[in-house]
């Protein structure tokens, strides 16, 4: 950096400074100016936080490259300017660090600018949120949230006025005006036009209109849970009450809101260990079944007691196959439609096609998933899913909800019990008929402040460079979706597919929130016995693991030679 660049880098520090309304934060600003910490000003003030998958997340700290109250006002007002000073929007908190404080730094800039706002009271599940979009018939709507990201992050989802998740152009269009907006004064003018809503008008019809989307499991129903400290407890116990689909059972250490997630050091049911304490109870309780939302609720986990009496935590995929199945089950009709990403398993593509129900693929993520669901009139999307824990079972919310989902998982096991077998009996049941799919997701992370140029070094060295072969196996096709393809009917992505063998696929691609690449794996097996399947089980596991590090060791290769 010369003295010029340096220089203008200090005076946007300076600049950003007498903006800033926090103290915590302008103290650390006023700290790094007094002792000339360039390399630190450089990382928080060199650069900014994209808008742009569904919203925005980050790590919490000072200067454009952090969440904070200034990158938050900023953004209201490039909102703002996108519905052109007119229009009304609904926004919603979780229980996060500053959560609270952004949801209302968003709603008076808003506010300052003519927009009508709708506040929640108190923290809300995301799917609360996505279902107050429609049900109050606002232009917009805010969730304050990071959802499964560190305790350090915050971020926000934004929602359309068709309750579905902020997609292109619309998302390039803000991040535009976010940058060209000035930086707000520190005092804005006291709202005049924000209405406080009640839990009748929103939450409660949210209750209301998701226990009465499902058929009903069975009060008998034992479920562990646990809502990773998130903001999901209330709201899930209700629907289940109501429902009369089961009893819950909270992890009593997780059950409470607590924005520093002290149990897990990453609240992602995702992760390894996370789940750990949910298992345990599970145990000591003799549970049915174990379930987990993420941090604000969107995601489900669950996992099922196996015949020797251990645990198995199901894979997204596996939920998937068993929420769609129960859908395809309980609907009739030719104009059914079931859509899922690329990167999901190929079970349920297999499952709709038996059954006479349409499917659709998508790239990844449900800013993608829903409008394709919603695309036609004529058709009936009765189920939507993302391997990452998503589903979208009712059409109340347009979005992935974890509590409409675990629901429906219950009424699953309600059926299974009715019909004399059990969840992993179902399971097997569609791996005789289907083959057994078995999918796995290997997440290669990098830190610092080169690691988005590292996740291009990545992709770039994948496409210029691709593998030939593994050890167990020929790459016997590379489909770069950067490149048109005829036999891909998909908008061109940063994603890139291996065919390995005749049985084993591998997409690659990196994270729209995370500075990480995600390798998703599955492989397929014929089985025509149950006594297969276990065999069968083990040998992919131990399979896609080998070909998991052979790919993580090549990626990190082409970072290390840029």
């Amino acid at each position: 950096m010369n003295s010029s660049e340096e220089t203008n880098l200090l005076l946007r520090a300076q600049s950003w400074l007498r903006h800033d309304p926090d103290p915590i934060t302008r103290n650390e600003i006023k700290k790094l100016l007094d002792t000339s910490e360039v390399k630190e000003i450089r990382e928080l003030f060199q650069g900014h936080l994209q808008f742009g998958t569904a919203g925005m997340r980050g790590a919490m700290g000072p200067g454009p490259n952090r969440m904070n109250r200034v990158t938050v006002r900023r953004l209201a007002y490039g909102i703002s300017t996108y519905l052109n000073a007119s229009g009304t929007v609904v926004v919603g908190y979780d229980a996060r660090k500053n959560s609270k404080i952004f949801a209302k730094d968003m709603c008076s800039v808003l506010n300052a600018n003519n927009i009508a706002v709708f506040l929640f009271p108190r923290y809300v599940p995301t799917p609360v949120l996505a279902f107050a979009v429609r049900h109050l018939k606002v232009d917009l709507g805010i969730m304050i949230t990071a959802s499964h990201n560190p305790a350090s992050d915050n971020g926000c989802k934004v929602f359309l006025k068709d309750g579905a998740q902020l997609r292109t152009p619309i998302d390039e269009e803000i991040e535009t005006l976010i940058q060209s907006s000035p930086l707000p004064p520190i005092t804005i003018p006291e709202a005049k036009e924000i209405t406080t809503i009640s839990n009748g008008d929103v939450w409660q019809s949210y209750c209301e209109r998701i226990a009465s989307s499902v058929d009903g499991g069975s009060p008998e129903l034992r479920i562990a849970y646990s809502p990773l400290h998130g903001v999901a407890w209330d709201t899930i116990n209700t629907v289940f009450t109501s429902s009369n689909s089961g009893q819950l059972i909270p992890v009593n250490s997780q059950v409470d809101p607590d924005p520093d997630f002290p149990t897990t050091s990453f609240p992602n049911p995702e992760e390894e260990g996370v789940m750990d304490l949910l298992l345990a109870l599970a145990i000591q309780t003799d549970a049915d079944l174990a379930i987990a939302n993420d941090p604000d609720g969107d995601r489900l986990a669950a996992a099922i007691p196996t015949k020797n009496g251990d645990w198995r935590i199901l894979s997204g995929d596996e939920i998937g196959a068993l929420l769609f199945d129960r859908m395809a089950e309980k609907t009739s009709g030719n104009a059914r439609k079931v859509v899922s990403t690329i990167v999901c398993s190929s079970l349920v593509p297999k499952i709709a096609a038996a059954k006479g129900i349409h499917h659709k693929e998508t790239l990844t993520g449900f800013k993608w998933i829903i409008p394709e669901a919603y695309r036609n009139d004529s058709e009936t999307p009765i189920f939507c899913y993302e391997e990452a824990l998503g589903y979208a079972t009712t059409e109340a919310v347009r979005d992935k909800d974890g509590i409409a989902a675990a629901l429906l998982l219950a009424e699953v096991l309600a059926n299974c019990q009715k019909n004399g077998k059990s969840i992993l009996e179902k399971l097997e049941e569609l791996s005789l008929r289907y083959g057994h799919h078995v999918t796995t997701t290997r997440r290669v992370r990098f830190k610092g402040a080169q690691s988005e140029n590292h996740l291009q070094s990545v992709m770039q060295g994948l496409r210029e460079k691709p593998p030939s072969e593994f050890s167990l196996g020929e790459v016997t096709s590379v489909m770069d979706y950067l490149q048109s393809d005829e036999h891909s009917s998909l908008p061109s992505a940063n994603l890139v597919k291996l065919e390995i063998g005749k049985h084993v696929r591998a997409l690659v691609r990196p994270s729209g929130t995370e500075p990480m690449i995600k390798i998703y794996m599955e492989m397929v097996t014929s089985v025509s016995e149950s006594s297969q399947i276990a065999k069968a089980e083990i040998q992919a596991i131990e399979t896609l693991e080998v070909i998991g590090s052979e790919i993580e060791t090549l990626l990190r290769q082409y970072v290390i030679g840029t």
